[in-house]
């Protein structure tokens, strides 16, 4: 057996776009009839192995100058054979009949007999499980796109979840997953939503009702307080509404103790019991949930969006007076006193005024910038208001503020 090396970033990205590719041919390949279907996911499983045996190939420190799948093949077995001259690599006469399928599909439009074909399955996929283990000490099934995570806290939590499920622990397993579900795609917005000091206009009924509740769930609100109960959003992501109802169904649907110390609290469905506390359930939940979690990361786009904001220096007009959210008198602006300000309305030199939160108005101390004002000025007295001066801002990579220009009025 090769010694293991450690796992390089480039070696692992591999793996995950080889185990990405693997899924997608098995489900394109779970089909009786579809012979077109079923073709495109002989090609999938082909260019899962191509990535995977790079990998190999890579892990050895194989110098390779072509990268088809036959050759790198026989490139790791002489390799294994300087040492084992009797290795052979399992399922190799399999992977042989999948390269011909594949080339004649791909090259002369040959498509294969399904119920034939179907029998290269299950070697194929047992070649995947053996030398995962055995090149890179790496479960097959735990090879996923939680290496592909931005934020490591969450890539340690579902690894978290990796032990549990090693350790046959499933129904831990279960529980964690639906609260890591609940802490990404939940719990901002509920906080957002019960904590007073969010409030930018007098809370509706129903959020004072939420907030004098003691246990409270995404969905409450009819689905707006959660992010993954708004379905169209997910589905813009690739999400299926099914995938997310058979997730939400094997886990628990999570929400917290608004008593005193925001405890989690978790709500189980009729699903919920030993006979669904499975290996199987487990991995295809962390797959779920690790795929959504990318999605919501957000794609990469080739037009960079800049943070940009405006500071004025404003004059009023006549006496401006300003109230905060329950319509409470807490600053006058006299006739010709001058300010800086941020308006919330206020878009390239012009008013956008559609509802109250559009008639924000922060001013700002005069020593030292900070915000000393935060309120509502009254429907029509945007009129009071002249804009004497617009100082535009960005940020460098750092947060730092940078003035672009200022603009006289």
């Amino acid at each position: 057996m090769p010694t293991i090396k450690k796992n390089e970033p480039h070696i692992i990205y591999r793996l995950v776009l080889s185990k990405d590719l693997y899924k997608s041919g098995l489900e394109l390949s779970n089909t009786d009839v579809d012979v077109f279907s079923f073709s495109r996911g002989l090609i999938a499983l082909h260019d899962a192995l191509d990535n995977f045996t790079g990998a190999i190939a890579t892990n050895l420190s194989i110098s390779k100058q072509q990268s088809f799948l036959i050759e790198t093949l026989n490139d790791i077995e002489k390799y294994e054979k300087r040492s084992n001259k009797s290795f052979i690599l399992k399922s190799k006469n399999e992977l042989g009949q999948l390269n011909a399928i594949r080339n004649n599909i791909k090259h002369q439009g040959i498509t294969p007999n399904i119920k034939q074909t179907k029998t290269l399955l299950g070697p194929i996929v047992s070649f995947f499980h053996e030398y995962s283990q055995y090149y890179f000490g790496l479960e097959w099934e735990f090879i996923s796109l939680a290496d592909l995570i931005k934020k490591e806290s969450v890539r340690e939590e579902l690894r978290k979840v990796e032990e549990l499920i090693k350790n046959k622990k499933y129904k831990d397993a279960l529980d964690k997953l639906a609260i890591i579900k609940f802490q990404i795609f939940d719990e901002e917005l509920m906080r957002i939503k019960l904590d007073p000091r969010y409030d930018l206009s007098p809370p509706s009924e129903e959020t004072r009702r939420l907030r004098a509740s003691y246990n409270i769930f995404p969905g409450q609100d009819d689905g707006l307080l959660s992010d993954l109960n708004d379905r169209a959003k997910f589905l813009e992501r690739g999400i299926s509404r099914d995938l997310i109802s058979k997730f939400e169904d094997l886990t628990a649907k999570v929400g917290v103790n608004n008593a005193k110390d925001w405890k989690y609290i978790l709500q189980h469905g009729y699903s919920w019991g030993e006979i669904n506390w499975t290996r199987e359930i487990a991995i295809f939940c962390f797959d779920f949930l690790t795929e959504a979690i990318i999605k919501n990361q957000g794609r990469e786009y080739s037009v960079k969006q800049k943070w940009f904001s405006e500071i004025y220096r404003i004059r009023a007009l006549d006496d401006l007076d300003i109230f905060d959210k329950d319509h409470n008198h807490i600053y006058k602006m006299a006739k010709g006193e001058e300010r800086d300000a941020s308006a919330m309305g206020r878009v390239a030199s012009k008013w956008e005024i559609f509802d109250s939160s559009d008639r924000i108005l922060n001013l700002y101390n005069e020593g030292d910038g900070k915000r000393e004002v935060m309120g509502f000025f009254n429907k029509g007295d945007e009129a009071k208001i002249e804009f004497v001066k617009t100082s535009q801002y960005t940020r460098d990579e750092s947060g730092n503020w940078i003035l672009l220009k200022e603009i006289p009025e």
